[in-house]
């Protein structure tokens, strides 16, 4: 079976994205169109129960009409009372996460657009089954546009609710310290105030990742997101994404990891 699900990853990020990139040549329609995203992931403890995370990225189109710059810094806090009267050795959420981004958008032909965004979030863990983990990723956003001129602010709110795993390849040991991964999620948008701009419906993402250590790993993925662009339509784009992670940690063992099952967790994004 991983040898099956191997292929169908490569040809999801690779095969496909190679023909799909042939037919847009063909065309600038930007109702179809191909995203690359390059960025920098990093969390560090503050002590056994906190940490602080966050990204920068550069993110890009084809058609070239803009050039976007990200950067998102987290504050996460663990849970750890579970409820007792249900005698569960883990508490139902796993841990709480607060969060803001800022999102420059560089135009070609139009205004630069700016955003600033509030996150609250919180996550859940589902028992595992066949060594494999499902992480519940609720949360909720403000969004606040301005393009730079001397318009107004214009303010969104949504919530987002990802479903996400990742399939170890080779299971052997009783850690997980270097080796092949398959990162896949998928993630639905639920627009409660549209936004002027960027309001997401869904996101499908298979990947494939390698942990060289504890501290460093990388991830490529592929992903089609579907993306209601402004709010005065009802049309929406086919968006292609292609995205390199880079990961660093400097989660001890001993805090958070304590074993291969919070190694697994951990890498689950």
């Amino acid at each position: 079976m991983k040898r099956y699900l191997f292929h169908i990853v490569l040809y999801l990020v690779i095969v496909l994205p190679s023909q799909y990139l042939n037919a847009q040549s063909e065309s600038e329609d930007v109702s179809t169109n191909s995203q690359y995203w390059l960025d920098y992931n990093m969390k560090y403890s503050i002590n056994e129960y906190k940490s602080v995370s966050g990204f920068a990225g550069v993110r890009s189109i084809s058609p070239h009409i803009y050039t976007k710059l990200v950067l998102v810094p987290t504050y996460n806090i663990r849970h750890l009372n579970s409820l007792k009267f249900l005698n569960l050795k883990e508490p139902i959420i796993h841990s709480f996460h607060l969060g803001a981004g800022l999102f420059y958008t560089n135009n070609i032909d139009e205004v630069d657009d700016f955003e600033f965004r509030l996150m609250q979030g919180f996550q859940i863990f589902t028992p595992k089954v066949k060594g494999i983990f499902l992480k519940n990723y609720v949360r909720l956003e403000e969004r606040f546009q301005k393009t730079l001129t001397d318009s107004p602010w214009s303010f969104g709110l949504r919530m987002r609710y990802k479903i996400s795993t990742v399939f170890e390849w080779k299971k052997k040991g009783t850690a997980f310290d270097k080796g092949l991964y398959l990162p896949m999620s998928v993630e639905f948008f639920f627009n409660l105030k549209n936004s002027d701009r960027y309001n997401d419906q869904i996101r499908i993402t298979p990947g494939i990742g390698y942990k060289f250590n504890n501290d460093w790993r990388c991830e490529l993925s592929f992903s089609y997101h579907n993306t209601k662009n402004t709010s005065e339509d009802d049309q929406t784009t086919n968006d292609f994404v292609f995205r390199l992670r880079l990961f660093r940690s400097n989660i001890k063992h001993g805090l958070f990891i304590s074993n291969k099952d919070d190694q697994l967790k951990e890498m689950i994004e």
